[in-house]
């Protein structure tokens, strides 16, 4: 527990500083780096072969650069929704075990990981970008080279809230869990701690907009912390499901007391689909 927390601490500093001190251009490049190093992870653990491997992240670096050279409004809204169909797709296969995401581990790994990972690393580096604040004169929308203060908020509130939402869970079920959530899918995962990954993020940044920043929540601001929240446990189920079915505890160790960059990006999978629709309202 002692190293998960210092390295969670490190992280933390390191994130805080890259937000308040680098150009948000510098940002998107380290949100690259991070998302292929986690495919690269993902395709190891497929067994995937050293070809295949590096073939995967140059499709995935030219399917990168595309998106950026084609990148719209309209590109950005597209995926959101598609991704959020997939999301509200998954947690019912989970629910009824009609196994397709299983069928697709077996027969497409590298596609469904290329998928997933891409797609949030794209409506990552896009955040901000549904506002009216980012519109320029060709209708298009610049990949962090807009210089507005709002999309360093959007961004610590992101990992803030996600970075909550796991350390609560974790704790609160290691402390006070006993019934488990999911034994066959994530055996750490208790009812208890889910409880408390889903209400002592929203109680807490409440309290913090309200008192604080004299924010008033309104009632749709709760619906969609509360579905971010929500959607953070499916990352992390998504993932768990994933290093199950090819027999892996951790996606690495680079981490330690983590696991390997996947494991600490199972979270944003889904959620940022969910934060990029809160920034239409």
């Amino acid at each position: 527990m002692l190293n998960r927390i210092i390295t969670g601490i490190m992280l933390s500093v390191i994130f805080l500083a890259a937000l308040f001190f680098l150009p948000l251009i510098y940002i998107s490049f380290i949100f690259s780096i991070i998302s292929l190093y986690g495919f690269y992870e993902w395709l190891k653990i497929s067994g995937e072969s050293s070809s295949s491997i590096l073939f995967n992240l140059i499709m995935m670096i030219i399917l990168m650069l595309l998106l950026i050279y084609y990148h719209s409004h309209s590109t950005v809204i597209l995926l959101t929704y598609i991704s959020l169909f997939i999301w509200i797709i998954i947690p019912f296969d989970m629910l009824y075990d009609s196994k397709l995401y299983k069928k697709l581990l077996k027969s497409k790994p590298s596609l469904v990981g290329l998928y997933m990972i891409l797609s949030a690393w794209f409506l990552l580096i896009s955040l901000g970008s549904t506002s009216e604040t980012s519109v320029i004169e060709d209708n298009k929308y610049l990949l962090f080279s807009s210089t507005d203060s709002s999309i360093h908020m959007y961004l610590f509130f992101l990992v803030a809230l996600i970075s909550t939402t796991d350390t609560s869970g974790y704790f609160i079920g290691r402390f006070f869990g006993e019934e488990k959530l999911c034994q066959d899918i994530s055996p750490n995962k208790t009812i208890i701690g889910l409880l408390g990954s889903l209400f002592i993020p929203i109680i807490l940044f409440s309290l913090i907009y309200n008192y604080i920043f004299s924010i008033p929540i309104l009632i749709e601001d709760l619906f969609f912390m509360l579905l971010c929240c929500i959607y953070c446990t499916y990352g992390d189920l998504f993932v768990s499901i994933f290093k199950r079915f090819f027999n892996v505890k951790d996606t690495g160790d680079i981490l330690p007391g983590h696991g390997g960059v996947l494991d600490r990006l199972d979270s944003y999978l889904p959620t940022i689909s969910i934060f990029q629709i809160w920034l239409f309202l």
